[in-house]
């Protein structure tokens, strides 16, 4: 152990007392038990003793009624207590660490571990909908409020490793799927730069990444895509838990608001115009439980940010998903996005936006979660060359609706118009109704 890591160690040793840890009362519990103890063996030398005793008090009583015990003692019995409690904590988080040095690399720092995932496991209950970019750009955010945070995943994407795995084997989309495990990796640093590791040579393997290749053994080992993804949320230590929004292969069919009709997400963008319309393919996917089970218990629902028609809609065209969404008690968000995109959201506002979501989930969201911060000139003119424009947070309209709207500095850096994750994050959470004990 190097010196800083020692400093460390003892620096850790002020989380064992924090609220929540569960280490206060066994300290407590530990001196009254050596208390105890002590009059225990006390009375027990007084008996052997016998007529004796009276020897050993004398010298004792002396010492009761003279001045020095009159002057000091009171402050030499706060020292020995002040030793004690010290005496009894270093033990208790020496026993800690002994315990699991078989268990972790860094036992010295296994207070502060310990104590982040206490902080994080009594956060809200949060399920994000989506996919793409968006989606494992919130997750990073929320993964530091929140370690129950469920993904429910859009696996219709077709195109590039994604596609070509999916007309291999027959599987649902990975893609999103692997992006979203490496945003809840506990180490992303190191699984998550393994996961979406994509391979630069070899013709079975160029172009795939290592996550989706992953996902695709595992289908293969399990024989069904959802005991795969529960085999990842086993084997991978996360912040939180990743579902497909369903474990049968999809499609997205989208109907052009000139009516022209595209099958396949990847196909959306290639022609021209609004899209109006979403159908997915076969209709009657049923719902990976995992998710329908954390929508009934989550205490906040997040739609968005991303691509409304292909990575927004999607998961909750899903016949149990869109049921689960319809009837929770649980606040539903969505988080406006920032611009829009050719082939999908040509010259929508946010109020279209809104339209597009309630007819396709059949309810509005509780609130509308949007950007104050202005894009730089230099950013718009990117995106114009894409056929993107700004969506302006402009609410009247899904007030006048009866929705709540509320707006944050939430633009990120970068040559992208995209969400900070950070700042969404706190956003967000400060959205999640309070629980008793936090008023």
């Amino acid at each position: 152990m190097t010196p800083n890591d020692r400093w460390l160690y003892v620096a850790s040793w002020r989380h064992w007392l924090t609220p929540g840890m569960g280490v206060k009362r066994h300290v407590a519990w530990a001196v009254v038990g050596a208390l105890v103890a002590a009059v225990g063996f006390v009375v027990a030398v007084l008996w052997m003793l016998g007529e004796g005793r009276r020897e050993l008090a004398a010298p004792i009583e002396r010492v009761l009624v003279g001045d020095v015990w009159a002057r000091h003692a009171g402050w030499a019995g706060g020292v020995v207590a002040l030793v004690g409690t010290f005496v009894t904590v270093m033990a208790l988080g020496r026993l800690n660490r002994s315990l699991l040095s078989n268990w972790v690399q860094r036992p010295y720092e296994v207070a502060e571990v310990l104590h982040r995932r206490l902080i994080l496991a009594r956060g809200p209950r949060i399920v994000a909908l989506g996919g793409g970019t968006g989606l494992s750009l919130l997750l990073r955010g929320l993964r530091e409020h929140t370690s129950n945070l469920t993904a429910v995943v859009a696996v219709s994407d077709d195109g590039g490793s994604t596609g070509r795995l999916r007309a291999a084997y027959g599987m649902p989309a990975p893609g999103d799927l692997t992006d979203c495990l490496a945003a809840l990796a506990t180490d992303e640093a190191a699984l998550g730069r393994l996961l979406q590791y994509r391979f630069r040579r070899g013709d079975d393997l160029l172009g795939h990444t290592f996550g989706n290749v992953l996902i695709a053994t595992l289908n293969e080992v399990e024989g069904d895509f959802g005991d795969a993804l529960r085999s990842l949320n086993r084997l991978l230590e996360l912040q939180g838990a990743v579902w497909p929004a369903t474990p049968r292969p999809v499609t997205l069919r989208v109907t052009k608001a000139d009516d022209t009709v595209v099958a396949g997400e990847s196909a959306v963008r290639v022609v021209p115009g609004a899209s109006a319309r979403l159908e997915l393919l076969p209709g009657d996917a049923e719902a990976m439980p995992e998710a329908v089970a954390a929508i009934a218990h989550a205490e906040l629902i997040v739609l968005g940010p991303g691509s409304l028609f292909t990575s927004t809609l999607p998961p909750m065209m899903v016949p149990g998903v869109s049921e689960s969404l319809r009837t929770t008690s649980a606040r539903i968000v969505y988080v406006a996005n920032l611009m829009t995109e050719a082939g999908e959201t040509d010259g929508f506002d946010l109020w279209r936006h809104l339209e597009v979501l309630h007819a396709h989930l059949g309810r509005w969201p509780d609130v509308v979660l949007g950007n104050q911060t202005g894009i730089d000139r230099e950013r718009l003119a990117a995106y114009a060359t894409e056929g993107a424009e700004p969506v302006p947070f402009d609410t009247t309209r899904a007030e006048a609706a009866g929705l709540t709207a509320t707006a944050a500095p939430l633009l990120g850096h970068g040559r992208h118009a995209q969400h900070d994750p950070a700042a969404l994050a706190r956003a967000l959470v400060a959205l999640a109704p309070k629980r008793r004990s936090e008023r």
